[in-house]
């Protein structure tokens, strides 16, 4: 008595990648009677008969190694490849098996952002796209990067909407396509922002060393200043110096000026006054424009009242009053001795009038006694400081009011 043929199971569904090799498992016990064939339902084409192909695929091959094994292996799987399969006996029976072909995700240029879009005017919205196909359908996330690498996801959606971009707005971002058929797809975008010049920063540097961003500057005549501009902008367009509004020249022999970039939208500028003289003090602006807009920074030079000197003139008169002037009043200079006002000291000895002479006293020329104060004068006379000259007119004003002429003479006395 024979058997009935027997199929190992009824129906299968098979997994592949494309581009690999596969094989549809069919096993019939007891099939001795019988005539095996491979079908491909979709377009109802026989591929086998028995043993061997009928085709004409040379992809395609029957594995009969075993009296119950009729396996059909299909190499280098295409996406067409994909349907279902039939292993048939000649009696009516068969057994079914579908073969799903997986596709690893791969992105719609089409559809998708471009990896360096147009550059984007700051204040707009801007919206990212991304779009993948394969199979199955692949999920979509896309993350923005900061300047440190680190990542943040801000989408699952195939779109998303960056809104009042700035200079400030993350440049980086990535769109990350997965279907678990490896290998996962990735796209990245580097975003150009457009904007207005931003002035950052005014630093001023004097011949100290020391720093100010102050919008004003007190200066000394005669210092060297530099000052110092942070701009930043893209596109990259004009920048310039003013002084009083007006540019400054750079052929002008007191000023220099120096541009150092750090990249394709930062500069820093400087403007270097050699040696500051009343025509440089004013209003000094560095100024940027571009095609979005222009900004400036200003500082105002004044100069240094703390360094304005005044000079006093004191006049006399050859009718003099003597004033003395306690010593404890006077400063100390050492062993240094003041002659205030040489004419001064000349008209008294002129003005003073002859005292009487004792009887027992000895007649001196008057020839001898010019001698006497000639030499007297010459010993006084001594080099003056800027520092005493100073105090010593403080000195004199506290004890020459309401006096209407007066000559001091210091450090010296009178002999009858």
């Amino acid at each position: 008595v024979s058997k009935s043929p027997k199929f190992d199971r009824s129906s299968e569904i098979v997994s592949v990648v494309v581009g690999k090799r596969t094989i549809l498992p069919c096993y019939i016990q007891d099939v001795s009677q019988f005539k095996v064939i491979w079908m491909k339902m979709n377009n109802s084409s026989i591929l086998t008969m028995d043993d061997r192909a009928v085709n004409g695929d040379s992809r395609i091959t029957l594995l009969h190694a075993y009296a119950d094994e009729w396996n059909l292996q299909i190499d280098d799987v295409d996406e067409d490849d994909a349907g279902v399969y039939r292993c048939v006996l000649n009696n009516g029976m068969y057994k079914t098996l579908t073969l799903q072909v997986k596709i690893p995700p791969q992105i719609i240029d089409e559809q998708s952002t471009e990896s360096y879009p147009s550059p984007i005017t700051s204040g707009s919205n801007f919206t990212l796209k991304c779009y993948a196909n394969g199979r199955p359908l692949p999920k979509i996330r896309i993350l923005s990067f900061d300047q440190a690498e680190n990542t943040k996801i801000i989408s699952e959606n195939n779109e998303v909407i960056l809104y009042n971009v700035s200079r400030h707005t993350r440049k980086r971002y990535e769109c990350i396509a997965s279907n678990g058929v490896p290998p996962d797809v990735a796209r990245s975008f580097q975003l150009t922002i457009q904007y207005p010049p931003e002035v950052t920063t005014l630093l001023t540097i004097n011949d100290n060393g020391n720093n100010s961003t102050q919008n004003q500057l007190f200066v000394d005549l005669g210092q060297e200043l530099r000052i110092k501009c942070q701009i930043t902008m893209y596109p990259f367009g004009k920048i310039f110096w003013t002084k009083n509004n007006i540019q400054i020249d750079s052929n002008q022999n007191n000023y220099e000026q120096y541009a150092s970039s750090y990249s394709d939208n930062y500069v820093i500028i400087e403007l270097y006054i050699k040696q500051i003289n009343y025509k440089d003090f004013g209003l000094y602006s560095c100024f940027a424009r571009n095609d979005l807009g222009s900004n400036s920074k200003t500082i105002r030079l004044i100069e240094n009242p703390t360094t304005t000197t005044s000079t006093t003139t004191v006049s006399t008169t050859t009718t003099v009053q003597q004033t003395t002037i306690s010593s404890s009043l006077l400063p100390n200079f050492g062993s240094e001795r003041f002659l205030y006002n040489r004419e001064s000291y000349t008209d008294l000895n002129k003005q003073q009038r002859p005292r009487k002479r004792p009887k027992n006293s000895t007649r001196t020329s008057s020839t001898s006694l010019n001698v006497i104060q000639q030499r007297e004068a010459e010993n006084l006379r001594v080099s003056i400081s800027s520092k005493g000259k100073s105090i010593l007119k403080n000195v004199l004003a506290v004890y020459s009011r309401g006096k209407k002429h007066t000559s001091v003479l210091l450090g010296t006395s009178r002999t009858s």
